[in-house]
């Protein structure tokens, strides 16, 4: 009996020991494969903003991904996206605790870009100069040294600055466009319409080149030509208005710089809220431009607009009269809902407001408001038709509330957006809302409120 039972004793099947490594390996491996469909989920979340340019969801991402492990590339991403939706501020906040201890010569690229952009040129040069130092072939850093030059009027070594950009297979368009900016500074107006217009014969349709094209045009006193580029381009309804007003700004107040730093050059937020704010706008009966038609302009070359205005190139001044007096007719046929009536500005004990006046009440598709930095706000109108004075009467009508208001500078873009750039004297915040009717019912009322932080 007793030899049976030594027969049937239970025998240990799976060692202890092995039972625990296979624990561990088990644990490791599914935290492992868990890391793996995270960094997975990560990067397509990274991969779809970035593809549709989603500053703010990129924002986010970057954030937490800082909180989880604070990098100097995670930095860098993310002062990158900072830097895109011109939040300046934090751009500069992310990137400075590891600007002491840092090799990386893109990181002080992006440090000069945004310092340039707070109007701190020599600080920028100073880490423009840094990169440089430790890649001498960063053909950016140039580039973005000569503009910040160009700012403290060194014009010869901002061509030299240029030259090198080149010279280290820089972007030769921005560098191409930078040169006749370059030119139009030192009043040399030919110069620079051979540099432009080598761009625009190449295809090149960048908002950047179109304007100092356009600028350029005026000064030489081209101005039917102007007129025809100036309605072809959509660049304003009202080409003798914007054409008057560009004869008298000066080059400094005219040109524009070529600052951005990655390859996506268009600012999502102001193209999604564009492209939402037209599809919402084309749902009604009324006639507008369809957004596809202005967002892929370079896609247009062959179009019949572009062939009509391939004579720009070549000043064929009969050509150009014809495809002005084509290009008034198809804008007189165009209406949009944001047709601005009025504008008003006024002061109030604790705050002051712009109100609009349109033909149609605004919504929140229609407009966007900004805050650049404490005392900076963006407000952006899409869509928009100007009164008959032009952007100088509303530029003049904000202003005239000098309580709180120290400058405001306006543009409007190829897409009828107008850009009104609002600096305050104090911190403050906006508050905006629908107004409704005016006094006589006749149009609709949005303000703007501008309250002082410290009131």
């Amino acid at each position: 009996m007793n030899d049976f039972l030594k027969c049937c004793k239970p025998r240990m099947l799976i060692n202890p020991k092995f039972i625990a490594v296979c624990s561990i390996l088990f644990v490791a491996t599914g935290c492992q494969n868990s890391t793996l469909r995270y960094d997975l989920n990560e990067q397509q979340k990274i991969y779809i903003h970035e593809t549709t340019k989603n500053y703010g969801g990129l924002i986010e991402l970057y954030k937490q991904r800082l909180q989880k492990s604070d990098t100097e590339d995670t930095r860098y991403k993310l002062a990158q996206v900072y830097y895109l939706s011109n939040d300046y501020e934090a751009a500069k906040r992310t990137l400075t605790p590891v600007l002491n201890k840092s090799k990386n010569d893109n990181l002080f690229v992006l440090y000069g870009h945004v310092e340039s952009k707070m109007r701190n040129n020599d600080t920028a040069l100073e880490y423009l100069d840094k990169a440089i130092t430790i890649n001498p072939k960063n053909g950016e850093a140039y580039n973005v040294k000569g503009i910040v030059l160009l700012k403290k009027k060194q014009y010869d070594a901002a061509r030299y600055s240029f030259n090198l950009a080149r010279e280290n297979f820089y972007d030769e368009n921005k560098v191409t466009n930078n040169l006749a900016m370059l030119s139009i500074l030192n009043q040399d107006y030919n110069e620079a319409y051979k540099h432009l217009n080598i761009l625009y014969t190449k295809g090149y349709r960048d908002q950047t080149i179109l304007h100092n094209l356009l600028y350029t045009l005026v000064k030489l006193n081209k101005i039917q030509l102007a007129k025809s580029f100036c309605l072809g381009h959509r660049l304003s309804n009202e080409p003798e208005i914007l054409i008057q007003e560009l004869k008298q700004i000066e080059p400094i107040k005219a040109i524009k710089f070529n600052e951005i730093v990655p390859t996506q050059n268009d600012n999502q937020k102001q193209y999604t809220i564009e492209k939402s704010a037209s599809q919402k706008v084309n749902k009604t009966d009324k006639k507008v431009v369809k957004p596809e038609k202005v967002i892929n302009s370079q896609a247009t070359d062959k179009s019949e607009i572009s062939t009509k205005l391939s004579s720009v190139a070549k000043l064929d001044s009969e050509t150009e009269s014809k495809t002005a007096s084509k290009q008034n007719n198809q804008v007189n046929q165009a209406t949009t809902q944001s047709t601005i009536l009025a504008v008003r500005s006024g002061e109030h004990r604790k705050f002051s407001r712009i109100t609009f006046e349109t033909v149609s009440p605004l919504n929140k598709n229609q407009y966007v408001i900004e805050k650049i930095s404490p005392t900076e706000f963006k407000l952006s109108l899409y869509d928009v038709t100007l009164p008959s004075k032009g952007i100088n009467y509303i530029i003049n009508q904000i202003s005239r509330s000098d309580r709180d208001f120290a400058n405001v500078t306006g543009t409007l873009t190829a897409e009828k957006t107008l850009v009104l750039q609002i600096k305050t004297k104090q911190d403050s915040i906006v508050k905006d809302f629908d107004a409704g009717p005016n006094s006589n019912g006749k149009a609709h009322c949005f303000a703007f409120d501008f309250y002082l932080e410290n009131k």
